[in-house]
């Protein structure tokens, strides 16, 4: 993989759902400037709106109104989707921010949904109602369609893989804010859309490579957040030549491509040198390359050959501490928020300033953690790094804190010390790896208890309401890079009775997945 540099993006964002885009699409490319490489936004072809039997509510009395979804309105969809276009064009600047015009497909139902995104802008809107409809508009080209929620029942929302067309579908959203399409195995299934759940075989991603499509996979939010690559969602990764639509486009057509549930867990795949998404021809002994960095400690990491694992490499109790005196790198994960739940206090969302100073050392990179737009990158310089978040109470039931990754350079016994709105945690870098900490603000919560809701401290017989309503913010267990990285070499020479699929899975400590796009080998 080294004629390749690892690129981050999200091909999935919808926009335009609920009437003007709010806000504009200029100042979401702008934010997203800061933390992404490429963006594909999902111009969102539907509308919803009230089904009224008959026409009118007047012509069947006592019915019940229901919400249903089409096809917007050509005068609208044109006005939207130049709008997207215009905004796209505007933001796309080779080799630090690339930009492509794209919209979501739903077609009549039947076909399953498809982001349908353009190498330039100037292509139209295919509102067509069948997939090989859509493939002809596509055909001679500079276009994909990127099969998403693929796990649901074939017919209602999801594919019919009989019909896909690989050189315009050369990968499918595996993981998305509907959850995971790899098997139907619920796993990490499709489980959080009532409407389209449960997830059903058939259309997984694993269905799709048992009939010998050579199709890769990513992960993207699909979310109504106006937060591209909304943490916990999704992202995908892309390994090319340089950041520029030419160099994306041409990683996209080879399948150079991968996703991840959040963190940017760096994934490079190679069987007998040839980098995830090729097609290789017969060879009797397949050298299998993996080399992982996380964001956090890794947990395993799974090779699989036609969906079956034929090898598994756990990373716990691997991997132990640098000595003392010696400089080596870590990681480590700040998250601000907690506190009260919408409309407990009268409270504005929450301002984070913090700071990390190492009394020897140096932060080389960070990565984000954000759920929510208003974020900003912080700022590395030798020994410190600044940062500014925001957390919200407008979500309870969904995570609802930002946070960042850092890395730095130190030795195990340099001080570390964090500063965070008025309170701090300090000690040796090794003391920070025993145990995650929680910076807790009770005496502000005391103050404001008392103040809006007249609750005393030295009245109340539990501690439970200082905590709960408490901003919170959590220092993650600080990783030593042997807990976050790993390399691994595998020698496959059974036999192949048919062309065979190679590609890995990862999963860290917390939870946190990568999956590959597979290599293929023909038999012999």
């Amino acid at each position: 993989m080294n004629n390749y540099r690892l690129f981050w993006g999200d091909t999935h964002h919808n926009t335009y759902q609920f009437g003007p885009q709010d806000p504009a699409m200029d100042v979401i490319c702008r934010e997203a400037t800061e933390y992404l490489d490429f963006y594909a936004s999902a111009y969102y072809t539907g509308t919803t709106g009230a089904f009224k039997p008959g026409g009118h509510p007047a012509e069947v009395e006592g019915k019940q109104e229901l919400i249903v979804e089409a096809c917007k309105a050509d005068a609208r969809l044109q006005r939207e989707w130049g709008e997207m276009q215009d905004a796209m064009r505007a933001h796309n600047r080779p080799g630090s921010f690339v930009t492509f015009p794209g919209y979501e497909w739903q077609g009549n139902g039947a076909w399953g949904d498809h982001n349908v995104f353009y190498k330039q802008e100037g292509l139209p809107v295919y509102a067509v109602r069948t997939i090989e409809e859509l493939y002809a508009c596509l055909r001679g080209k500079e276009a994909i369609a990127i099969p998403h929620h693929t796990g649901y029942r074939p017919g209602c929302r999801a594919p019919d893989w009989s019909r896909c067309d690989e050189t315009l579908s050369p990968f499918t959203e595996l993981f998305s804010k509907h959850g995971c399409s790899e098997t139907d195995e619920e796993w990490i299934g499709l489980r959080h859309n009532s409407h389209m759940g449960p997830g059903a075989g058939g259309s997984t991603y694993a269905d799709a490579l048992e009939r010998g499509l050579h199709i890769g996979c990513i992960a993207s939010t699909d979310n109504w957040s106006n937060t591209p690559a909304q943490y916990g969602g999704g992202m995908m990764a892309c390994w090319a030549t340089e950041l520029s639509r030419d160099g994306l486009w041409d990683a996209f057509l080879a399948r150079r491509v991968y996703g991840v549930t959040g963190d940017r867990i760096e994934l490079a795949f190679t069987v007998n040198g040839a980098p995830m998404g090729s097609r290789l021809g017969p060879a009797p002994k397949r050298a299998i390359r993996v080399a992982v960095r996380g964001a956090d400690a890794l947990d395993r990491i799974e090779i699989l050959r036609n969906n079956r694992v034929i090898h598994t490499h756990c990373h716990q109790g691997t991997w132990g501490w640098p000595a003392a005196g010696t400089r080596a790198r870590f990681k480590l994960r700040v998250e601000c928020g907690w506190g009260p739940r919408p409309n407990e206090l009268p409270l504005p969302d929450r301002r984070w300033d913090g700071e990390f100073a190492l009394a020897d050392g140096r932060f080389l990179s960070w990565q984000p953690c954000w759920v929510m737009r208003g974020q900003h990158a912080p700022r590395l310089n030798g020994g410190k790094a600044a940062f500014t978040l925001t957390s919200s109470r407008a979500q309870v039931l969904a995570p609802a804190q930002n946070g960042n990754v850092f890395e730095f350079e130190a030795a195990p016994e340099t001080h570390l010390r964090l500063a965070l709105n008025g309170l701090a945690e300090d000690g040796p870098v090794r003391a920070f790896g025993e145990r995650s900490r929680i910076l807790w603000y009770r005496d502000e919560c005391v103050r404001l208890l008392a103040e809006t809701c007249g609750l005393v401290r030295a009245e109340c017989e539990r501690d439970d309401p200082f905590y709960h309503m408490a901003y919170k913010a959590k220092l993650h267990r600080l990783i030593p890079e042997a807990g976050y990285s790993a390399e691994l070499e595998l020698e496959d020479d059974e036999p192949l009775s048919r062309e065979a699929h190679y590609r890995v899975r990862v999963e860290q400590r917390n939870g946190q997945r990568a999956w590959s796009s597979p290599v293929w080998v023909k038999a012999q």
